[in-house]
């Protein structure tokens, strides 16, 4: 039998990480409050079968209705053998259409055979079909009174409102991974497995809070160790690499910053075969925790094992919270363009030199705080001007205003950032067609914007007012958009960043002069 059936919760008291639930369930229960429909929802593995197997022996019990189940009663036996008349579970996933829930309809209206009531659990109730969710609203509604129902779903958002409205509903949480890796270690105890610490809480991570998965990979794990000691590197062995180590070390190499490590940590990585895009994930992930750290380490509790916890909260000490947004904003489009279509191992050592580099030119406030100084000294340089004026220096003052209202290339490129983060501040989504986006020319009262593809130049043309209020706002002019589609255009982007620093201080100097 598999781990995880054996170590199934018998009780109430054995279900891992759903304190909540256990507390109003074993209330109603005590007080007889029960209700004749229920749902269970939450994310697989977190229980919510089981919890509905123990309810049905709680109130089929023979000592019952009771928040306990001796488990041992020729009731109880029956339940945990499957043998049960009057406990029914159901697959709406294999059992979804008219005919079955007609079936079952017809069913319920008779007595249970020997128990105080039939218990129908219907696993993966979001299955059903529109007509068979039609067809058992009516027995949802208005059952029998020796009749329950019981459903379970990963997706209750798929289930009809009119079946939500006729349930308890309760809401099983993602186990947390202490929680977790102590369950582990207990059963991996019991059972006679040798495994360290640290492969637990790789077994964790992995399982994303469903313990059903994670004694999955415990017994396959063991298995694969062949009574020697398993480690986190014999995990990765027996199920591949996730990327998550490489995923630490390309956070130490970007914070460094080192770009000939990170480039060389995403070669190691391409060449062990892991997912490059599940490695973006898992970098965003890092950076997520190092700003969550900052904000309340305590809130790491249920995501992290206590000592990776320890150790994001050692690290975001040294790091601002400018500098993890812009973390989270660079892998995040990176990751965005891979999942549309790009070369991820391209984004992600693009997305690295970007946010590396960055620390070597001036950030774009500061660019923008010299050239207000620059301005300031223009300022006080005319009004300290002694001489009276003549028709040159009216000329030459004419020129230079002339100059300030005008709308050049190089003055839309280094506003291009600003005018870009007010769009996403908006618009979300337009993230990565902007990403892609080159300043091509500016004719006349015309913004032209080189693309790469059809579908970012059509997903910014839907948005074209969204951007051109951004850019009168940044600008000072209301300017109009065009788009052109040009295969080239993404090393054009690179070109454009590049020379934003280079735009900004040309225009301040123009200015100037």
């Amino acid at each position: 039998m598999s781990l995880y059936r054996r170590w199934r919760p018998l009780t109430f008291a054995d279900l891992v990480g759903q304190d909540a639930v256990v507390r109003t369930l074993t209330a109603a229960i005590e007080s007889g409050k029960l209700a004749h429909a229920y749902l269970f929802s939450g994310p697989r593995g977190s229980g919510k079968t089981s919890a509905a197997k123990i309810l049905a022996r709680c109130i089929n019990c023979a000592n019952g209705p009771t928040p306990v189940p001796d488990n041992t009663c020729d009731n109880c036996r029956a339940m945990l053998a499957g043998t049960a008349l009057d406990v029914l579970e159901i697959d709406a996933a294999s059992n979804r259409g008219i005919d079955e829930i007609r079936a079952l309809r017809e069913a319920v209206k008779f007595a249970p055979a020997s128990m105080r009531m039939k218990i129908y659990i219907i696993d993966e109730a979001h299955m059903l079909t529109k007509e068979g969710a039609n067809a058992f609203l009516k027995t949802l509604e208005e059952p029998p009174a020796h009749a329950a129902f019981i459903l379970a779903t990963t997706e209750p958002e798929r289930l009809p409102a009119t079946i939500l409205s006729r349930c308890q509903r309760y809401a099983f949480r993602r186990i947390a991974v202490p929680v977790m890796i102590a369950k582990m270690k207990e059963i991996a105890s019991a059972e006679g497995m040798a495994i360290e610490d640290d492969a637990l809480a790789a077994i964790a991570y992995r399982a994303d809070g469903g313990l059903r998965d994670a004694l999955t990979m415990l017994e396959q794990l063991a298995a694969f160790s062949g009574g020697e000691i398993a480690t986190a590197a014999t995990l990765d062995l027996a199920f591949g690499s996730t990327g998550r180590q490489f995923a630490q070390a390309l956070v130490a190499a970007a914070l460094e910053p080192d770009a000939t490590a990170a480039l060389e940590l995403v070669e190691e990585a391409s060449d062990a075969g892991v997912d490059l895009a599940v490695l973006m994930r898992a970098l965003i992930s890092d950076f997520r925790n190092i700003l969550v750290a900052r904000i309340d380490p305590s809130l790491l509790a249920r995501d992290l094992a206590s000592d990776d916890a320890q150790r994001v909260t050692r690290q975001a000490l040294g790091i601002s919270q400018a500098t993890v947004l812009r973390a989270l904003r660079t892998f995040g489009e990176a990751l965005a363009l891979a999942r549309s279509g790009g070369n991820a191992r391209l984004e992600l050592e693009t997305a690295l030199l970007r946010f590396i580099m960055a620390g070597e030119d001036p950030a774009f406030e500061t660019l923008t705080a010299r050239v207000a100084a620059l301005e300031e000294r223009l300022s006080a340089a005319s009004s300290v001007a002694a001489a009276p004026p003549t028709a040159s220096a009216h000329a030459s003052a004419e020129t230079p205003a002339k100059r300030r209202g005008e709308i050049t290339v190089q003055r839309v490129r280094a506003a291009w950032q600003t005018i870009r983060g007010r769009v996403e501040d908006q618009r979300r989504s337009l993230s990565a067609p902007l990403s892609r986006a080159a300043i091509d020319a500016v004719e006349s009262n015309v913004i032209v914007l080189r693309l790469p593809n059809a579908w970012s130049a059509d997903t910014l043309r839907d948005h074209a007012a969204l951007i051109e209020t951004a850019i009168a706002d940044v600008l000072g002019s209301p300017l109009k958009l065009r788009l052109r589609v040009d295969g080239n255009a993404s090393r054009a982007e690179t070109q454009d960043q590049e020379e934003s620093s280079d735009a900004l201080f040309d225009y301040a100097n123009e200015r100037i002069r």
